[in-house]
C-alpha cells in the first residue's frame, strides 16, 4: 500500500528544535531554523514512501442505518429506536491486487454492528443488543475472467440472495427481498383478550434464502447473462444457484433459483419432532422486470422441508410493484407495494399475511437513503380467535461512507 508522505519526520524534528530552543535562541538561530523547516518543505514536495514491490491496495468503506419505529400489537403499543437489520450499520476493509493479467486477489473483512437490532426487539421485553460488532465477512476472494470465482472464508453462500434478485424496484433498504421479518422485530401476536399466540412477526415467515457461513463458493463466468452459482461449508451444508440478468429493448430483467441443504439442526441421536430441531431442504426462487419508464414488478417463492414426518413444509409467495422516477434534485425517489404470504413456518395451519408501502428517498449529495415503510401483519391460526393484526411505521436514514 502506499502511503502519501512528505518528509514529515525531518520537519518535526527541525520544528521541535524551534520549540526547545525557546527564548534562549537567537534571532539569528531562529531564522536559521525557519530557513532550514522550508527547504526541508521544498525538497520534499510531491514526493512519498512507497514500497519497492507491488502491494495490495486497500478502501475503507461502510455504512451507519438507524431508524425510529412505532408499533402497535392492538394491545400495546411504543415507539422505539433501532439498527436496521436489513442493511445494517457496518464498517468494511478490502484489500484489491492482481496476481497476473488474468487473475485477481481480492480480500474482504466487514464486521457489522447490532445495536437495538430490530429483528430482536419486541413489545414484551427490554431491548435486545447483539454486541458491538460482529463477523460478516472474512474472505479470501479469487477471480478469473475466463475461469470465474473462488471464495474461501466466512461469506455468502452460493444461493444469498436469490429471493431479492428479482427486485428492481431499489427499495430493499426499506422493504427486504421477500419476508420483511428482519426489518419488523419479534412484535408477538395477542388476542383481543392479550393472550400471546406463540407467533411473532420474525418467525411467522422467512425469506428462505441462503446466509452467510464459513464455506468454500465457486461461481462461474457469466454466461449469456447465466451464471451458476454453489457453494459447501461445514457439517455439510451445500447451496446452489443459477442466476440471470439481461436488457431486451431497455427492459431489464433478473431472475434467480436456489436449492439449499442444510442438515446441522439434526440430531441424529433425538427424534425429529418439531421444525426446530431437524435437517431442511430449501428451495427458493425469484424474477424480476424493470420497464424503461420506471415501473418495476417482482414475483418470489420458497418451500422448506423439515423432513419430519407430519410436519408441513413451510412456504412463501411474495410480489412487489415499484416505480422509481427523479421526483427532487436530491436524486432518485423510489415507490414500492409488497404483498407476502408465509403459511407453516411455526405450525401447522398458520397463515400470515404482510401488507407492506414503503417510499425511498436518494440523497445523492450525502450518499445516503431516507426511507419510510408502513407494515400490517394480519396472522390466523387454527383454533385460535380473535388474533389482533400488528401495525408498524419505521422511518430510517442509511448513510454510506
Amino acid at each position: 500500500m502506499t502511503s502519501r508522505v512528505s518528509l514529515l519526520s525531518s520537519t518535526a524534528i527541525a520544528a521541535a528544535a524551534i520549540v526547545f530552543a525557546g527564548a534562549s535562541a537567537s534571532a539569528a538561530s531562529m531564522d536559521a531554523l525557519e530557513k532550514r523547516v522550508k527547504a526541508l518543505e521544498k525538497a520534499g514536495a510531491g514526493k512519498s514512501v512507497s514500497r519497492s514491490k507491488k502491494t495490495m491496495k486497500l478502501t475503507v468503506s461502510g455504512h451507519l442505518n438507524r431508524q425510529i419505529q412505532y408499533v402497535d400489537d392492538g394491545v400495546n403499543s411504543e415507539f422505539r429506536h433501532t439498527t436496521n437489520q436489513q442493511s445494517r450499520s457496518r464498517v468494511r476493509w478490502v484489500g484489491t491486487g492482481k496476481l497476473t493479467d488474468d487473475i485477481s486477489v481480492r480480500t474482504l473483512i466487514e464486521f457489522g454492528n447490532s445495536d437495538a437490532i430490530s429483528s430482536g426487539q419486541s413489545l414484551q421485553a427490554d431491548e435486545v443488543n447483539g454486541g458491538t460488532f460482529d463477523t460478516r465477512h472474512i474472505d479470501l476472494q479469487l477471480t478469473s475472467k475466463s475461469m470465474g470465482k473462488l471464495y474461501l472464508g466466512h461469506g455468502s453462500e452460493g444461493g444469498d440472495g436469490v429471493t431479492g434478485a428479482g427486485d428492481l424496484s431499489g427499495t430493499l433498504v426499506a422493504l427486504s427481498g421477500g419476508a420483511d421479518e428482519s426489518l419488523t422485530g419479534s412484535a408477538s401476536f395477542r388476542t383481543t383478550a392479550g393472550a400471546v399466540v406463540g407467533v411473532t412477526t420474525r418467525n411467522g415467515s422467512d425469506e428462505l434464502d441462503a446466509g452467510r457461513i464459513d464455506r468454500v463458493r465457486y461461481d462461474t463466468p457469466k454466461f449469456a447473462g447465466f451464471q451458476l452459482r454453489g457453494s459447501h461449508g461445514n457439517q455439510d451444508v451445500t447451496s446452489v444457484a443459477l442466476q440471470y440478468g439481461g436488457s431486451f429493448s431497455g427492459v431489464k430483467v433478473k431472475a434467480a433459483i436456489g436449492y439449499k441443504n442444510d442438515p446441522r439442526l439434526f440430531d441424529p441421536t433425538q427424534p425429529a419432532v418439531g421444525r426446530g430441531d431437524s435437517s431442511q431442504e430449501t428451495v427458493n426462487g425469484s424474477i424480476g422486470v424493470l420497464l424503461p419508464m420506471g415501473l418495476s414488478f417482482q414475483f418470489a417463492a420458497g418451500s422448506r422441508d423439515f423432513n419430519v414426518v407430519g410436519v408441513n413444509d413451510a412456504d412463501m409467495r411474495y410480489g412487489r410493484i415499484g416505480y422509481r422516477f427523479k421526483g427532487s434534485e436530491l436524486g432518485e425517489t423510489r415507490l414500492a407495494l409488497a404483498y407476502n404470504n408465509g403459511e407453516d413456518f411455526v405450525a401447522n395451519g398458520d397463515d400470515l399475511v404482510v401488507i407492506s408501502a414503503a417510499v425511498v428517498q436518494i440523497i445523492e449529495p450525502l450518499g445516503a437513503e431516507l426511507y419510510a415503510v408502513y407494515n400490517n401483519y394480519d396472522l390466523e391460526r387454527t383454533g385460535t380467535t380473535s388474533i389482533e393484526d400488528i401495525d408498524m411505521v419505521s422511518v430510517g436514514l442509511r448513510v454510506k461512507f
